[in-house]
């Protein structure tokens, strides 16, 4: 069950009694990108809210960034150049037990977390178009979602350009923004691949770990079904 708060922010003390955590903790949780400090003292309550629910998925330790991607590749019927033959083989047994688990759509979104970390700015009707160009935009076409509005956007961005992008457009971050950066370290190459080539299951991954209760269903609804197809083999190398 997701958090309710009654502002905006909450202080750092408040943050680490509701993640049930020392405020050292909260304060590297805000270093890592995991929750968000909007100023000295005060934390964003939805990037709490986004962690709770994160760790609800899955409260056992996410994968690695490589990892993580690794199982996005999988199920989405792509290679995992990046992995070795013995580590893709231990994920891809993974990846089938977690078919057999009624909570195996919950647990990929748990565990795959690390994948990129998720950054949310204001946006406006002549801004989204520009930063849909800069990012790789992942279509939830195939999922029966309508795709972004014209001041939404949602997409995949290297952390190398990130600053760049914030300076060049003046970016603002906000709670209650409808522009969604999802941060990676990871080759953005191979992200671009994955979505371009991929069967969707990388949109099912991203709406199943949404806050949003009908895009939290759909999106598990659809990641369950891409693990049932990756167990019966209908996915390949």
């Amino acid at each position: 069950m997701a958090v309710r708060f009654q502002s905006e922010y909450v202080d750092v003390g408040e943050a680490a009694r509701l993640l049930n955590v020392t405020k050292r903790h909260v304060a590297r949780l805000g270093d890592l990108g995991e929750i968000r400090y909007v100023g000295r003292g005060l934390v964003e309550r939805d990037s709490v809210t986004e962690y709770l629910q994160e760790r609800r998925f899955s409260p056992t330790r996410a994968w690695s960034e490589e990892t993580a991607w690794g199982a996005v590749a999988l199920l989405s019927g792509l290679r995992t150049d990046w992995l070795g033959q013995v580590q893709t083989s231990r994920l891809r047994s993974r990846l089938r037990r977690l078919a057999d688990d009624e909570n195996g759509s919950h647990e990929i979104v748990g565990r795959a977390r690390n994948r990129a970390v998720v950054r949310t700015y204001e946006s406006y009707g002549f801004l989204a178009p520009r930063m849909r160009k800069e990012i790789v935009a992942v279509s939830r076409r195939r999922l029966g979602l309508a795709d972004a509005r014209r001041d939404q956007v949602d997409g995949y961005i290297d952390a190398g350009v990130l600053a760049d992008l914030e300076k060049r457009y003046g970016l603002r971050r906000s709670a209650r923004g409808t522009m969604i950066i999802r941060v990676t370290k990871f080759d953005i190459r191979i992200v671009k691949r994955i979505v371009t080539r991929g069967n969707g299951a990388l949109a099912a991954i991203d709406a199943a770990g949404s806050t949003d209760a009908r895009e939290h269903g759909v999106g598990s609804r659809a990641l369950t079904a891409y693990l049932e197809e990756f167990a019966r083999g209908r996915t390949h190398d």
